[in-house]
């Protein structure tokens, strides 16, 4: 008996881009659905054609329940299975083929059903050789090459536009399909009809939850409860597990692989449920500041999931509700974890104008994410981090330049202490309590501290001088103790100034016994 078989890693590339490059949602969902799409109903379309039947495995869209696993870990290179699932997880899909020339014939195959059904989709793959025995510094090596395969060569996997096609108003690309009155790009079309199917599968979430009578999905961004004017804002949420990768990489067994593949998936999807049923908890009382929608006699939720992956989540949201729901999922992503370990994850809120770009609103959601695991990483913390920002479109550029040239005093200190360690944030939420209660501090005096902020020391001192006679003191959090607006060039001051307007109320003052926060 043979002990290595020939292995096929499939990934694909710049796969943000592809699904939030339109300021369309329902082109956002529809394409997120697609890339959900390609290891199910795709890879078991392209699979029978180069396998034929398979026996002894039974492939069905439903990867990891219904995939017959062999208990011999080498018993994929017995005659009667020429090919098998090795994992299906973070993006990435692992198989086994017995025969080395099916696997070459399998990534021709792929290529093509991924260019003529998922157009604009870039795929990416590395073929080689597995032993079992060697398992995981083979496939270590198999990713080495498919980082070098991605870097190498971009293929081109949409129609180029010449001067004698028309121009899809939607993607700038040739407009090749008749939709609703207009030309569009196959790309667009292809997009728009995926979503169809991505509003059938989230029903599924809100059944699964018990709350399909209740509430349903909006394919709009205008629709989450937004009132109109100065305060139409959304909140685009991007979360990320922390240390999966490492996690991934250090398994020994592909039995191993299989399992964490498939719990961390339900964690994810669990955590997003757990998140629904919270915000179902407080709905009487959030209500409060939101506009209610309906469609067909339910209630539209101020949040629409984009991205459910194995480790990490993109959803938009009203902008008063994105920071608490991304805490809401955070907790529960950690709950659900227990079993592979406890992990957690990061997260970062671009809270925007709805009209605001879509993509570049869920770019800086990414940079975010990336600022809360650098201070993580830098503080060597194993904790759930989590970092927001506020834009109304004034300022543009990298989100660290954004900080150095508008969010320090005269002074040259930092005006945000961003970001925080999620029981952190939560004690900094607390302390916004007194900022809330007009009797202990006067909104007058809240905005009067915002420009104080930018007015350096003599004025800072003349502030809290001033507040004092009058009987009053600043929130005290961690070691500011209310007497100073500094201390180690930083303060928490205006992160509870803008926390204020982009949070509930109701947890804010966290007095009302009913609160489920």
């Amino acid at each position: 008996m043979q002990n290595s078989v020939s292995a096929v890693l499939l990934d694909t590339v710049s796969i943000q881009r592809y699904i939030f490059s339109s300021n369309n949602l329902i082109e956002n969902i529809g394409a997120s659905q697609i890339v959900e799409d390609i290891y199910d109903t795709h890879l078991e379309k392209v699979i029978e054609k180069v396998i034929g039947e398979i026996k002894n495995t039974s492939y069905t869209p439903n990867i990891y329940d219904a995939w017959k696993e062999n208990p011999e870990k080498k018993a994929i290179i017995e005659d009667q299975i020429p090919f098998e699932v090795g994992y299906i997880g973070g993006g990435n899909a692992l198989l086994f083929f017995k025969d080395e020339n099916k696997a070459k014939e399998f990534i021709k195959e792929w290529s093509m059903e991924l260019l003529t059904c998922c157009p604009g989709l870039i795929p990416a793959c590395s073929i080689g050789s597995i032993n079992f025995d060697n398992f995981s510094n083979d496939l270590g090596d198999l990713f080495k090459q498919l980082s070098e395969n991605k870097s190498s060569f971009v293929p081109e996997t949409i129609i180029k536009r010449h001067g004698i096609t028309a121009q899809c108003a939607k993607t700038g690309y040739s407009a090749e399909v008749w939709l609703e009155g207009n030309y569009i790009s196959y790309l667009s079309y292809a997009k728009i009809n995926a979503a169809k199917n991505a509003k059938e599968e989230l029903e599924n979430f809100l059944k699964e939850s018990n709350l399909i009578d209740k509430y349903t999905f909006t394919s709009k961004l205008d629709e989450l409860g937004q009132e109109k004017g100065e305060e139409n804002y959304i909140a685009i949420v991007h979360i990320d597990g922390n240390d999966v990768g490492s996690r991934i990489r250090n398994l020994k067994e592909i039995k191993d692989l299989r399992e964490f593949s498939k719990k961390l998936k339900e964690a994810t999807e669990n955590a997003f449920k757990a998140m629904l049923l919270r915000f179902d908890d407080n709905i009487n009382t959030i209500d409060l500041q939101l506009k209610k929608e309906k469609q067909n006699g339910k209630i539209i939720l101020p949040l629409r999931p984009i991205v459910i992956g194995g480790d990490d989540i993109t959803f938009v949201s009203n902008g008063k509700l994105g920071i608490w729901l991304a805490k809401k999922f955070i907790e529960a992503f950690e709950e659900e974890t227990k079993s592979l370990g406890h992990l957690t994850a990061c997260a970062g809120i671009a809270i925007t104008k709805t009209k605001y770009p879509f993509y570049r609103g869920y770019r800086l959601s990414e940079e975010l994410t990336r600022s809360a695991k650098d201070k993580r990483k830098e503080l060597e913390d194993s904790g759930s981090w989590i970092d927001f920002h506020i834009t109304s479109g004034g300022f543009s550029g990298e989100l660290t330049d954004i900080r150095d040239k508008h969010y320090k005093s005269p002074s040259g200190y930092s005006l945000t202490l961003r970001p925080y360690k999620i029981e952190d944030f939560e004690e900094m939420v607390k302390s916004c309590a007194s900022f809330n209660n007009p009797k202990t501090f006067p909104h007058s005096k809240i905005m009067e501290l915002r420009e104080i902020l930018y007015s350096g020391k003599q004025a800072e001192q003349a502030f809290v001088e001033k507040i004092k006679a009058r009987g009053l003191e600043l929130p005290v959090y961690k070691e500011f103790d209310g007497k100073e607006i500094f201390k180690n060039n930083q303060t928490p001051y205006f992160d509870m100034i803008e926390i204020m307007d982009f949070y509930p109320d109701c947890f804010i003052r966290g007095n009302n016994e009913n609160l489920h926060s």
